[in-house]
């Protein structure tokens, strides 16, 4: 009877494991893994990086799903006979993936990090904790007792904190009665309330607001302020009584009504007289205003935003009590700072109360002997910094000198230190401290085996891929599809003619004058070719204007302004309002349309106001306002010469170049006398020129400019090469013309992959192969692009948002050359990806300008991280094309045409799998690299960044597709199509919406939001459209699963 229980209990829980441990459960698995890690992004975004935490990352629940997840992996390789089968790729791929999470624990559990902030000459033996914790300094008889607590307190979750604590004799409890987030005094009215005052002053943030109480005094600034009856020498005495407020001072003050600018003289009798509401009162050097009177308030403390930012203060009101009398009392932190101490008093006991970073102590010191920052060439933006200090460790009798810098760590005794940032005044630095060894160690080795695994996996012939490519050569005996086609791009120009065009400088000269080396606002030296056209991009979204070339515009406009001054060349955006502001019609205004009859700035008013305004508030006119506003301000540089930067200053420490100025030498600046003299002389004889058509004189003098950029602008000049490579790609503007080039060619391979569906007697192959060698010929000049700006930048081309794009393009067509180069239906689906890419990378919002990198960039693994990452999503989206190209030949099968549909959408699904699973690999691999160099840079490999976590999000959604095909009722084509249309979400989040939308360390793009066009939401109901008529065909003929 007893083994019969056993053996039923037996039973039943080996069938609570099989349901917790199935294939439908990890798959499950998956898709909550991925739900929760996204959705933590959003709460980061809106609440704070703790709250993220508490909720998600850190709750118990995360934890054990994590737990599942892992033993899914191993449940499995039980279950699918891994090792009897001896497929050691895939139990090497899979086990890597445990390691890793076991990895991941460790740190979680036992590594720790922290801030170190050394001054030169100076050396320090502690850090402050990444870690809050509620810290307690207890004084009783003479001796302290301290002790400190960790805690996670957000805004979200439950901020629950509970403890008791005995010292001698007295019982101390403490209790977390609110967290109060960004917090914020404000008045609140009682019937029974204390008179209260506001008050405003300036202090080192801006504005700065106090209450005061009567009964107290404070100290606030310079002055004390004492709302008592008795008066205080020396204070601004406040006194409220028969319902009046009355200021008395023993100093002179002026007041000033605001509302109507009277002013009067308070002089320093000492007596009283009546105090006004919102007037500002000044003693010469101190301001203040009393905002607001409430005779009977309290003052709450409310939180002014639930967002936790790195910077945010915090407030914690705590119940205290000590043999059981309670004391109230609220308690100020915030994440890295030790916080400012909150003191209570009880009975033969003193207490102080703080909240933040604790003081970590390591068993040695670093000294700081010199922090060195070099910047870009005539800027004040960092082009690297470094600390060099001495390791001083008494214990082992240790001095060891080291430099630290981006991406060069100091690894001493189990501590690393990065460089993190640095004091203003540039004589301190803060370095990065981690101590996570074995996490790291454990982390690395599941890297290590998941990388092999993913290679072998490639090779073997015991796994999928192997599988795949069998079955694409089985349909492929059996009837081949083919593929490609193409035309090429003409460009039109537009003549026009006035003043502008007339007195414009020659397009020879401009030519030569384009190739001289200037120096941008960035630091960057490149050709004046390259600054004209980002300029005329700017100012109307176009690279040449009336027939004249950005080169001739540039010039042109600065030696005969006035001319230009009529024309209409300033892009104005569609928002109506704005035409109305200006009192112009079209799409463009002249630079006069700017101004009124007085020469006032029409846009003055507005602009002062947008300005001011907070960045969450401004909405679309604002943004348009602000941009036409920026735009009109580069024009005028323009016309002013000052963004012609091109005359070296050898006597400039920072190799800051000089353009035109009209400011006089004695004015205080430092200008130079070579740039005066060449731009006055170049300009007259310029302008001469353009009337005389001789432009033999500027032209000498423009080839003694190029002497003299050579012999005193130094190492910073860039060689000829390179200045005739960058003007060579400007010209040649091939990722534009690509992107004609490649839509057309999808066109013509769409229109022969029908024909190959309703014509199968066609004869296709000589068209395949012409088509194919476009195609292969647009990947060879893609190639050679990339290359030029790879040459150019000196660093590789997938740095921002604009590189990243073109970069994406390629990697697409590359996909497309490997897997789908027999195929109409996948060649096409490649086409459409990469010209739709390199479409969109010509937005207004993806600035293609090539621009300097951020210290922590310059490192080969930028070029290793970002190639894998960027070039996985041409993979993965290059699957979803072919997706959604195999449901619209589903729309369109036949009983005729329906054994021929069969065989291209089973290719095509089995090509799609393919690319899919490189594109796995590269995102994977790109994604533990992007870990890798985190923690080479800043000491933490893992840190549930957005970027950093939607690309977990990508591994999980596409890991999921892959798997489908072992969980019931997901195995068919259909559905693996559909989820490979519908899994691209995850990579357009992964690559836009954190770059845009969310809050993170990633920032490819810069400026506002970019808001969601009308058409995606168009283009995503066209799909499920699709899906649907899909489906319903797919019923009534069910040779597809």
């Amino acid at each position: 009877m007893l083994f019969q229980v056993l053996f039923l209990y037996m039973s039943k829980l080996k069938k609570i494991i099989q349901a917790l441990l199935s294939t439908r459960a990890a798959g499950l698995y998956f898709i909550l893994f991925a739900v929760s890690i996204g959705v933590a992004t959003f709460i980061e975004n809106d609440f704070g990086t703790s709250a993220a935490q508490k909720v998600i990352f850190k709750a118990w629940w995360f934890e054990l799903l994590l737990l599942l997840f892992g033993a899914t992996i191993l449940y499995n390789i039980y279950q699918y006979r891994m090792i009897q089968q001896k497929k050691w790729a895939l139990i090497l791929f899979h086990v890597s993936i445990i390691v890793i999470i076991l990895g991941a624990g460790v740190t979680r559990y036992f590594g720790f990090e922290g801030v170190m902030h050394i001054r030169e000459n100076n050396a320090a033996n502690s850090f402050l904790s990444a870690e809050t914790f509620l810290k307690f300094d207890v004084q009783k008889e003479g001796t302290t007792y301290s002790f400190a607590e960790p805690v996670l307190f957000a805004s979200l979750g439950n901020n629950h904190f509970k403890e008791s604590y005995l010292i001698g004799n007295d019982l101390i409890e403490v209790q977390l009665k609110d967290f109060i987030p960004n917090p914020k005094q404000s008045f609140v009215s009682e019937g029974k309330g204390t008179p209260t005052l506001k008050l405003v002053v300036a202090g080192a943030q801006g504005r700065e607001e106090y209450y005061i109480e009567k009964g107290q005094t404070r100290r606030i600034g310079n002055l004390t302020y004492n709302f008592k009856d008795s008066p205080m020498p020396g204070a601004i005495n406040l006194k409220y009584e028969n319902e009046a407020l009355s200021i008395s001072s023993e100093r002179t003050l002026t007041q000033t009504v605001m509302a109507t600018q009277q002013k009067d003289t308070l002089e320093s009798s000492g007596n009283y007289v009546p105090l006004k509401l919102r007037s500002l009162y000044s003693d010469g050097s101190n301001n203040f205003v009393f905002s607001e009177f409430q005779p009977n308030a309290s003052i709450a403390i409310t939180s002014e935003d639930p967002k936790v930012k790195g910077e945010s203060m915090t407030a914690l009101l705590l119940d205290v009590s000590v043999n059981g009398k309670l004391q109230e009392s609220y308690v100020y932190g915030m994440k890295g700072l030790p916080g400012r101490p909150t003191q209570l008093s009880f009975e033969g006991l003193q207490m102080a109360v703080s909240y933040g970073a604790k003081e970590v102590t390591v068993p040695f010191a670093i000294k700081l002997n010199d922090f060195q920052l070099d910047k870009y060439p005539g800027t004040n933006s960092a082009s690297s910094y470094a600390s060099e200090v001495t390791v001083v460790d008494p214990i082992k009798n240790v001095t060891m000198d080291y430099r630290i810098y981006m991406n060069n760590i100091l690894d001493y005794d189990g501590y690393r230190f990065f460089q993190s940032s640095f004091d203003t005044d540039e004589k301190g630095t803060y370095l990065s401290v981690n101590s996570d060894w074995w996490g790291t160690i454990i982390s690395y080795l599941g890297y290590a085996l998941l990388t092999l695994g993913m290679i072998w996996t490639l090779f073997s012939k015991k796994t999928r891929f192997y599988d795949v490519r069998k079955k694409i050569k089985k349909i492929r005996a059996k009837s081949g599809t083919f593929v490609v086609a193409l035309f090429c791009m003409l460009s039109a120009s537009s003549f026009a003619q006035g003043a502008h065009v007339n007195s414009a400088v020659s397009e020879a000269h401009a030519e030569a004058f384009s190739t001289v080396v200037v120096q941008d606002f960035k630091g960057r030296m490149k050709p004046v070719h390259t600054l004209s056209r980002e300029i005329l991009r700017k100012i109307s979204r176009k690279e040449s204007w009336d027939g004249l070339t950005a080169d001739q515009v540039l010039l042109s406009m600065f030696v005969n302004k006035t001319d230009w001054y009529d024309v209409k060349l300033v892009k104005l955006g569609k928002h109506p309002d704005v035409q109305k502001l200006l009192q112009v019609s079209g799409e463009y205004a002249s630079y006069k349309d700017f101004f009124d009859v007085e020469g006032q700035y029409k846009m003055r008013d507005e602009v002062r106001s947008m300005y001011a305004m907070e960045q969450k508030d401004r909405g679309t006119y604002e943004k348009e306002l602000l941009k036409i506003d920026e735009r009109l301000n580069v024009l005028s540089m323009v016309f002013s010469g000052s963004l012609l930067k091109i005359i070296p200053n050898p006597n400039n420490p920072n190799n800051t170049w000089e353009g035109y100025s009209s400011h006089s030498h004695d004015d205080g600046h430092n200008h130079s006398t070579v740039a005066s003299k060449f731009f006055n002389t170049y300009g007259a004889e310029l302008k001469k020129a353009t009337q005389t058509k001789d432009y033999s004189h500027v032209g000498h003098l423009l080839e003694e400019l190029k002497t003299y950029q050579k012999t005193s602008g130094g190492s910073i000049v860039p060689s000829e090469t390179k200045i005739s490579t960058e003007i060579a790609l400007n010209n040649m503007n091939v990722f534009s013309r690509l992107a004609g080039w490649y839509m057309v060619l999808a066109l013509a391979l769409l229109f022969f992959l029908f024909i190959s569906v309703f014509k199968p007697a066609w004869k296709l192959k000589t068209v395949y192969k012409i088509l194919f060698g476009l195609v292969v010929l647009g990947f060879i000049l893609h190639t050679i692009g990339l290359g030029m700006r790879w040459y150019v930048s000196g660093r590789a081309p997938w740095s921002n948002g604009y590189e990243s794009m073109i970069y994406i393009a390629w990697t697409s067509t590359l996909a497309g050359i490997l897997f789908t180069r027999k195929s109409f239906g996948g060649l096409a689906a490649t086409m459409v990806l990469a010209g739709t890419i390199l479409f969109v990378s010509m937005l207004s919002f993806l600035d293609p300008q090539i621009t300097p990198l951020v210290p922590v960039l310059k490192s080969y693994w930028l070029t290793i991280h970002v190639s894998l990452e960027a070039g996985s999503y041409g993979f993965l989206m290059l699957g979803a094309i072919i997706g959604l190209i195999n449901l619209i030949l589903l729309m369109f099968i036949t009983e005729k045409n329906k054994a021929r549909v069969k065989r291209i959408v089973q290719e095509m699904s089995y090509i799609s799998e393919l690319t899919l699973i490189g594109g796995l690999f590269m995102v994977s691999v790109g994604t533990y690299l992007g870990g890798v160099w985190a923690n080479e840079s800043w000491g933490r490999y893992w840190g549930w960044d957005a970027k950093e976590t939607w690309a977990l999000v990508t591994i999980l959604v596409y890991a999921f597709i892959l798997h489908m095909r072992l969980i019931p009722k997901l195995r068919g084509l259909f559905a693996y199509n559909v989820a490979t249309i519908f899994g691209l979400a995850s990579v357009i989040m992964t690559y836009y919406g954190v770059n845009y939308y969310l809050s993170g360390l990633h920032s490819y793009a810069t400026g506002d939001p970019v808001p969601i066009p009308s058409w995606v939401y168009i283009a995503v109901a066209v799909i499920i459209v699709i899906c649907i008529v899909a489906f319903i065909r797919k019923r009534k003929y069910p040779i597809i699963l």
